[in-house]
Order: C-alpha cells, then sequence, then structure tokens
C-alpha cells in the first residue's frame, strides 16, 4: 500500500499496475481506500493506463517511478526485429533464448550495465491480456467474423518429408540429410474459415518448371525467399481489388516488412503488439502448424508411388520442383477444415 503519511510520494511503476489490477475488480473507491490514496491519483491512473503499460514494456523495470529513456528501450526495439526474421525462418523461440538475444545485443550495443530482467518477459503477457480484454473486443465488434482476416508468414522446406522411420528389432537404422531447400509463405484466411489464401515466395524469379504449367498459387521471388515491403504491398492491393465494395479487417504482426504506404479502400489493418503474436495471432494458435503437418504426408504419398514406379528416394527428392511443391502446398492447405481455423482463432480470443 502506499503511504499514510502527510508528505505526497509519487508510486512506483509496479504500484501502478497492482492498483490497474485491481480495477479490474473493484470499484475506484474502494481501490484508493485499499491502496490509501486519493480517488483522483486512481482516476488518473486509470486514464493513462495504456501509457504506463508501454512504459513497462519498454524499460521492463518495476521499481521506475516516471518514464525516463532507457538503454533496455533501444535493446528492446532490436529485439523485436531479431525475433520476427527468426520466425519468419520458422526458427523456435523461447523465453531463454529472447533473454540471452538481449543480453548478447547489450554487449554488442555498449549498455553491458543493462541487465534485462525476466520482469520483461512475464510484461509481455500482461500486454497480451490487455490486447485481449481491453483492445480486440472494440476493433472486431463492428465486423462480421466472416470479414476478419490474419495473415502471417512462415518458411517451408518443401522438399522435406516426415521424420523418423519404423525399424526391425536389433537393427541401427539410419536416415539421410533433411533436404534445405527452402521457401516462404504467406498465409491469409478469415475467422470462419471459409477463405484461405496462400502466397509463395522463393528465391528463383522465373523458374523453368513454370513453362511447363502455371503455378497454382501467386508465386513470388526475393534474394534470400523473404518477405519484403514491396511483395507485401502488391499482394494486400490485389487483395484488396477482389474485395470490391467489401470492408474486412486484416491482423498481421508488426514485421518491417509489414509496412505499405498506399491506401487501402476495402482492408483495415490492425498489427499486433511485438512478441506477443505466439499467443494473440490465430495463426500461431495452430493452423500453420496444422498445415506443416499435412505438407510431410503429401511428399511421402508422392515419395512412395516414385518409389514403386523404381525410382529411387534420392532421385525423387531431386525432382521436386516449386512447381511439384506448390501443388503439394495447396493440397495440404485445403486440408486444414474450417472447424480447425475457427478453433484457433477462439484460442486467439477473438470469440
Amino acid at each position: 500500500m502506499a503511504s499514510n503519511s502527510g508528505r505526497r510520494s509519487t508510486l512506483l511503476i509496479e504500484q501502478k499496475l497492482k492498483i490497474l489490477e485491481a480495477l479490474e475488480s473493484k470499484k475506484a473507491d474502494d481501490v484508493a481506500k485499499y491502496f490509501n490514496i486519493g480517488y483522483s491519483t486512481v482516476k488518473k491512473i486509470r486514464q493513462n493506463e495504456e501509457e504506463i503499460r508501454k512504459v513497462v514494456v519498454n524499460n521492463g523495470n518495476l521499481s521506475r517511478k516516471r518514464k525516463r529513456e532507457s538503454p533496455n528501450e533501444e535493446i528492446g526495439e532490436a529485439l523485436i526485429a531479431w525475433f520476427h526474421q527468426m520466425r519468419a525462418q520458422n526458427a523456435t523461440i523461447n523465453g531463454p533464448l529472447m533473454m540471452g538475444k538481449a543480453k548478447q545485443l547489450a554487449v554488442t550495443r555498449e549498455h553491458q550495465e543493462s541487465e534485462p530482467s525476466h520482469d520483461w518477459l512475464a510484461l509481455i503477457k500482461l500486454a497480451q491480456k490487455n490486447w485481449i480484454d481491453n483492445v480486440l473486443p472494440d476493433v472486431i465488434e463492428s465486423y462480421d467474423l466472416n470479414d476478419v482476416f490474419n495473415a502471417d508468414e512462415t518458411g517451408l522446406y518443401y522438399k522435406a518429408a516426415s521424420s523418423g522411420t519404423l525399424a526391425v528389432s536389433g537393427t541401427h537404422p539410419t536416415g539421410g540429410k533433411t533436404p534445405k531447400d527452402r521457401m516462404t509463405v504467406l498465409f491469409l484466411c478469415n475467422s470462419t474459415g471459409t477463405e484461405k489464401k496462400a502466397y509463395v515466395i522463393g528465391k528463383f524469379k522465373n523458374p523453368r518448371c513454370f513453362k511447363k504449367a502455371r503455378p497454382p498459387l501467386p508465386y513470388y521471388s526475393s534474394v534470400n525467399a523473404w518477405m519484403t515491403s514491396w511483395i507485401w504491398s502488391d499482394i494486400l492491393q490485389k487483395f484488396d481489388q477482389e474485395l470490391g465494395k467489401r470492408k474486412n479487417l486484416l491482423f498481421a504482426d508488426n514485421a518491417s516488412c509489414h509496412k505499405i504506404n498506399e491506401t487501402l479502400k476495402n482492408i483495415k489493418i490492425i498489427c499486433m503488439l511485438p512478441n506477443t503474436t505466439s499467443l494473440i495471432q490465430p495463426l500461431d494458435r495452430g493452423i500453420i502448424r496444422t498445415t506443416k503437418m499435412h505438407h510431410p504426408t503429401q511428399v511421402m504419398r508422392e515419395m512412395l508411388q516414385a518409389v514403386n514406379d523404381g525410382t529411387s528416394i534420392i532421385d525423387y527428392a531431386k525432382s521436386i520442383d516449386i512447381l511439384k511443391a506448390l501443388h503439394m502446398l495447396k493440397r495440404a492447405w485445403f486440408l486444414v477444415s474450417p472447424t480447425t481455423i475457427e478453433n484457433c482463432f477462439r484460442k486467439a480470443s477473438f470469440f
């Protein structure tokens, strides 16, 4: 509780957070009495809730009284950029890895005195809760669920079949190396699962296999097969035209490549909080994972057919070109049911 002395004291950020938590279940008068502070102070803290939480996420210091520029803010921005770059490569990022990278950034940016705190990760969860409880309901309330979309990209090793094998007892099976041919896939779907799109980014501008047939999915290219601002902009402009006069809401993470300067007539883009998409982004709650479970099955099915026809597994892997990969990806994406998509939007608290 705050001090009851006659002197005026400044509340710590930690105390303000506790007051905000108390306000979720108690009246302002009761909170003021409990913390032994004035009603006007409680009211001001409630009005400044967004700014308080923003300061906490940026600075990560609960013992601070007022906002102050901190090396943690610079490190935090660099960490967010690194996080999105790693996720674009389909890397698994957890709390300890984030903390390790934060310490590395502190050294490289000559902020050795800045020690990343585990409170920083806990405060990300607070930001997630605030998004789910206060921001998301207001944003989507005026939209039909068929018009609420999510878009996110992921890396895909398109020649990789399912890992692991059955073996006879007593034998020691060995396996070959997993092919590392990679492309980036942007998935886009609405919350009811009635509309699904996929866009592919590869390294080659004009794959020779496209001379045999048109690709079954929209195809783009970049040097590293990563998403770029130009590709993102082109995809959204074309999607905007497809919608006609139908107004849609599109949720996406705030990656640097997700910037668009052109005006969209029918799409309102909502950028999600940094470092929180694993919990609040529907595609990250199981939709992409389910697609990636179906894809190796498609590769394995084609492989078995090739082996039955007398082709070796190695030769089959070499024969998988971009065109074949797109057909298998399209099939895997088709197999993700509307029910699965709805459930993932529900996990992300959209319903």
